[in-house]
């Protein structure tokens, strides 16, 4: 079905050619310097202007002419917020030219979804069905939705993470979780086009819609972060080895390993924490399999008389697994006397880093080697009892997931604890970005965070997602500070993205629907 040229008010439209082309990439690679180790929130404010003028002038002939400024845009926004993929390095793999392949397999995946938005903004806007500025916002947030989605969601990029960095102004990710708070940018980003370029709604309206829209999400940040508060806190101390992985998994330098652990804890141990927390993988051996290097861990909880908390990888006999065993990512917590208590298997494991999506029904990609780690997904969510606090244990990227980590909470988590080994990404803007999101979990669930990155970022942060320690990359070390433990439930931990499936249902309304007569509008 070929889509109809929009009859845009006082402007003519306009074919796809150079300029268009310049103007969307403008957009789309302006817009990676709203997140780490940019930062810069500001440009996401604009950054999407040039792409919602070319979306509303552009005379569309066919779905693909609809859906290239898009991905085009989405190309220069993901090419260099991703580029850090190529510089993974492991025993498999560490050439980036060998990684360039899938860098550029998942940023055309990444940008299909802008694409997407693309297509189904034109085509709503287009004849009349909608005014530009509340079709954009609708449909980028029904886009980001499904991109998080499925065995390949993926939340990384989301236009709501850029506000983590400024945690007054996004405190109402509380109740919208951070799909709403990329719906907030997008739709400043489509009011101020009105402001420069009015359509529908006039310049002066857009401009008194615009400062609201940006205020009123600041006051209401102000009027939370002043209020008083007595939370119950816990001392918690996160642990950064800094263990180099040829290093690490090499048996020769195995009992290195554990000392520099050992060292740490037992320093950090002088400040009074009632946890230490260790990051993923932080044994190099399946722990629960070896009982010396198990003993290690034990002397640590009890030469200290606290609780450790860390990653490791687990193993069990299965014939129907591969090579007739499963292995597991996890994490286990220690008791101040030695003991093993309980254990999670994680649950959201990284397409092809940790496992092959879709095996079990397509056996012959069993024969696939990307050099990842062949990880079951657990399947129970598990929240810690330490005696002190009940944490909750986002291994790795599962801290990018909303909806994974709200039903840890909803099962009684009073603490987020991230444990991660960013190191294959050597000093990239990887580490920077995936901790920055880790913090959005905070916001959303009201939730303090404890990060122990093998190689960093490691953190410390509040219920509001305001970082109160924190080590940067390869440095070896670690933090010890209080936290406030929190058991009530916010708006988005009771329902969830209620907001960002509902807007999904509006944006099918949207471009599903008839065309809408348009009304003009009067002249000033």
């Amino acid at each position: 079905m070929g889509l109809a040229r929009p009859a845009t008010i006082g402007q003519a439209s306009v074919h796809w050619g150079p300029r268009e082309f310049l103007l969307v990439v403008l957009s789309g690679g302006c817009l990676a310097l709203a997140f780490p180790p940019a930062g810069f929130l500001p440009v996401a404010f604009v950054a999407l202007v040039p792409l919602f003028w070319v979306l509303r002038r552009i005379r569309p002939s066919g779905l693909w002419s609809a859906f290239r400024p898009g991905l085009v845009a989405g190309v220069a926004f993901f090419a260099p917020l991703l580029y850090w993929l190529v510089n993974l390095s492991s025993q498999e793999i560490d050439n980036p030219i060998v990684m360039s392949g899938p860098l550029v397999l998942l940023v055309l995946l990444e940008a299909f979804y802008w694409g997407l938005f693309s297509a189904g903004a034109t085509w709503a806007v287009s004849r009349g069905r909608v005014a530009g500025w509340i079709a954009f916002p609708v449909l980028w947030v029904a886009c980001e939705l499904l991109r998080s989605l499925f065995v390949l969601g993926f939340t990384w990029g989301a236009l709501g993470y850029a506000g983590v960095e400024y945690p007054r102004a996004v405190q109402f990710a509380s109740i919208t979780g951070v799909f709403g708070v990329s719906l907030w940018i997008a739709l400043a980003n489509a009011l101020l086009l009105e402001v420069i370029a009015p359509d529908r709604l006039g310049r002066r309206a857009a401009a008194v819609w615009l400062a609201l829209v940006l205020a009123v999400p600041v006051a209401h940040g102000s009027a939370v972060l002043a209020r008083d508060r007595s939370w119950p806190t816990v001392r918690v101390a996160v642990i950064q080895p800094n263990i180099a992985p040829e290093r690490k998994w090499d048996a020769r330098f195995k009992e290195e390993s554990f000392r520099i652990l050992r060292e740490l804890s037992v320093a950090a141990a002088v400040e009074g924490p009632a946890l230490i927390v260790w990051p993923e993988t932080a044994t190099p051996s399946y722990l629960l399999r070896a009982p010396y290097d198990l003993a290690q861990v034990a002397a640590v909880a009890r030469e200290t008389g606290i609780p450790v908390l860390t990653g490791f990888p687990d193993m069990t006999e299965d014939p129907r697994g591969p090579r007739g065993v499963r292995t597991f990512n996890s994490a286990l917590l220690v008791s101040s006397d030695g003991v093993p208590r309980q254990k999670y298997d994680k649950i959201h494991l990284v397409p092809f880093g940790e496992i092959i999506p879709f095996e079990s029904a397509f056996p012959v990609l069993t024969r696939v080697d990307f050099g990842e780690a062949d990880f079951t997904p657990g399947r129970a969510r598990v929240v810690f009892d330490t005696g002190s606090a009940r944490p909750a244990v986002l291994i790795c990227f599962e801290a990018i997931f909303p909806g994974l980590v709200r039903e840890f909470v909803v099962e009684g988590a009073d603490l987020l604890v991230n444990i991660t080994n960013d190191v294959w990404y050597g000093r990239t803007s990887m580490p920077f970005q995936h901790a920055s999101m880790s913090l959005m979990r905070s916001i959303e669930n009201r939730r303090s965070l404890a990060r122990s990155a093998n190689s960093g970022v490691s953190l410390l942060a509040d219920p509001f997602g305001r970082t109160t320690a924190r080590l940067g990359i390869f440095e070896r070390g670690y933090l010890v500070g209080e936290v406030p433990l929190v058991s009530e439930e916010t708006f988005y931990t009771r329902h969830g993205d209620v907001l960002a499936w509902a807007l999904t249902c509006l944006a099918v309304l949207l471009t599903l629907t008839p065309a809408l007569p348009r009304a003009r509008r009067p002249r000033n």
